[in-house]
């Protein structure tokens, strides 16, 4: 065999091989470089008030794929009224190695929350254990353009000290997706099926939540570009979101509670403490109320449709006239 048909055989798998070599040193630096940002950002603060703190880490994904996996994650968000934390058991993170900006997240375990208490008490904790928990994020220069959240077959309780073991809930599957617009708006939709609340909490309208839906568009979102990079405060951001004039348009919120449904529609903001304020406004049967309310003893025919609103002031819920649905809302 001449010397140059040995070039035309040796000479494409030659090619090949080094081709192969350069990316698996491409992506040996892709890796190193996701590992040191994960060491630097360990222990610190991620976005001002916010720390980030893990126990171990793993790196792999090869060929075309970066995966962190990390153990004992935990951040802390040093708020108005005190510390809330969330903590997770593992938490794994996977990005393409080329290609557009697409982030995949996913949770295994347990999933614990901690919420400032009143003033003297404890704190609150949030235990949840979703069967499947994912999240995505894209991003486009360096700003979120999308966020979407499933959570299937969630089920929690309220692990807080001394706290009734009845306060449980659960849900077939909840979701939370947001999509930023051009016009510096973001699509907000948020489902939630198939809940049901434990008797500890002494749901007004019974235990069963068959649908919670909400559609809505948040305005003024260029105001958190400064939240997003990291170079402000959650408190600050929220502070400059209202002074702009910023709300969130609930274009729907479609309630189904023990039988009685409803549609309501309004615009929510925040006060000064960044509490919920602002009205939503519906119809309902209060035939259908009044038959939750007595568990289903006191069957009233379809008394048509009544006019109602939530009014969300102080951190109170209000209905219609100003009976009080509820505590201060956290």
């Amino acid at each position: 065999m001449s010397y140059s048909h040995r070039i035309w055989i040796y000479g494409p798998v030659g090619a090949l091989l080094l081709l192969v070599l350069l990316y698996s040193i491409f992506w040996r630096v892709q890796a190193d470089v996701l590992a040191a940002r994960l060491d630097r950002a360990n222990g610190g603060e991620i976005v001002p008030g916010i720390v980030f703190a893990f126990a171990g880490e793993a790196i792999g994904g090869f060929p075309f794929r970066l995966d962190a996996v990390l153990d004992g994650v935990t951040l802390v968000h040093q708020g108005m009224d005190g510390e809330t934390a969330w903590r997770t058991e593992k938490l794994a993170l996977h990005a393409m190695t080329f290609g557009r900006g697409l982030y995949l997240l996913e949770t295994q375990g347990l999933q614990s929350f901690e919420l400032p208490g009143e003033q003297g008490e404890s704190p609150r904790v949030i235990q949840v254990t979703p069967a499947v928990a994912r999240a995505s994020a894209i991003l486009r220069e360096n700003r979120l353009a999308r966020f979407d959240l499933d959570l299937w077959q969630p089920e929690g309780k309220d692990a807080s000290l001394g706290a009734d073991a009845t306060r449980t809930f659960s849900a077939a599957r909840a979701q939370v997706h947001l999509l930023g617009r051009p016009d510096e708006t973001v699509d907000v939709a948020m489902k939630i099926e198939d809940a049901r609340l434990g008797a500890g909490f002494h749901p007004a309208l019974g235990t069963d939540l068959s649908l919670v839906e909400l559609r809505g568009k948040l305005s003024q979102s260029g105001t958190l570009t400064a939240l997003e990079s990291g170079t402000e405060s959650v408190a600050d951001a929220a502070d400059h979101w209202r002074e702009a004039g910023g709300a969130l348009a609930v274009q729907r919120l479609t309630l189904d509670w023990a039988g009685v449904k409803t549609d309501l529609s309004g615009a929510l903001t925040i006060d000064a403490e960044h509490r919920p304020e602002g009205a939503l406004i519906g119809s309902l049967d209060p035939g259908a109320v009044l038959s939750a309310l007595s568990g289903g003893g006191l069957n009233v025919a379809g008394l048509g449709k009544s006019k109602f609103s939530l009014n969300f002031k102080d951190g109170d819920i209000l209905v219609g006239a100003g009976s009080a649905l509820g505590g201060a809302a956290r």
